[in-house]
Parts: C-alpha cells; structure tokens; sequence
C-alpha cells in the first residue's frame, strides 16, 4: 500500500487508488433478504443495504483542493515550463485526491438500512442475467453517488 504522499508516477497513483477503490467495495454491507418469481424465467430480488458516505465526502474535499491548487499556480507558486507547471500541478491534485480518497473510507459512515429490488432473469439453465443498469444504479445508491 502507498503511505500519503509517496505517489510519484501515473502508474503509482493507477494501482494505489485502484486498490483503495477495491478496499471500499470490500466493506460495502448489503445482504439479499428475499426473492420472489414473477414470470417464467423471472425473479425480483430484494436486497437491503447500508450506504456509505465516501464519496459524499471526498468529492467536496477534492474540489476544495482542485481549487487550492488552481490558485497556486496563478499565485505563482509552481515553477518551470508551462508543461512541467502542469506536471506539478497534476501530480499534486493525484497525491491529494488519494489522501482525501484515503481518509474519507477511514473515517466513512454507513446509513440507514435502505432496500433495491433487483430484475433477475434466467437465460439458460443455472445461468442468470441482470440489467447493466440495475446494477449501475445499486452501486451509485450503496456509494450514495446520487447525492452528488
């Protein structure tokens, strides 16, 4: 695991965050409570959950910090090239958002218990399907990034 402020490279900052992400997804509490078969090859599974406040942390904070470092730099406070400006100003806003990342997944918060109900369908034998869609909107609501 990267400590805070020791992302150097694109890569370092690929696979730490990569990793922090997969830590997040790990903790996430939900536990299928029912299913009930409403066609031939058709089930609506429950699901209850407890969001957590990650990113309705971290999001903020980065852009308080995106900000901080926009105005440093018209502060003057990198030097060089217009490109090794840059390369400073990314690698700090890369250093920043894994440590606020970092911090808002220690210090998260589960809500309330909240239910989904999911679409499950039988394509072949012992072999199910479920809506792309469905899913994407179970993961915003568990990660409450649709409160953003």
């Amino acid at each position: 695991m990267i400590g805070e402020g020791e992302i150097e490279t694109e890569a370092d900052f690929t696979d730490a965050f990569g990793e922090l992400v997969e830590q997040i997804f790990a903790v996430q509490k939900y536990q299928i409570k029912e299913s009930k078969k409403t066609g031939k090859d058709t089930w609506e599974v429950t699901v209850v959950y407890r969001p957590v406040n990650v990113f309705t942390t971290f999001i903020p904070e980065l852009q308080k910090a995106g900000e901080q470092i926009q105005a440093d730099a018209e502060a003057g406070e990198y030097s060089g090239t217009d490109e090794e400006i840059r390369k400073s100003m990314l690698f700090d806003y890369m250093n920043q958002s894994y440590t606020l990342l970092k911090n808002a997944y220690l210090h998260m918060e589960y809500g309330e218990q909240e239910k989904f109900i999911f679409t499950v369908t039988e394509k072949k034998k012992n072999q199910i399907s479920m809506d792309g869609d469905e899913l994407n909107r179970f993961i915003e609501r568990i990660l409450e990034l649709d409160k953003l």
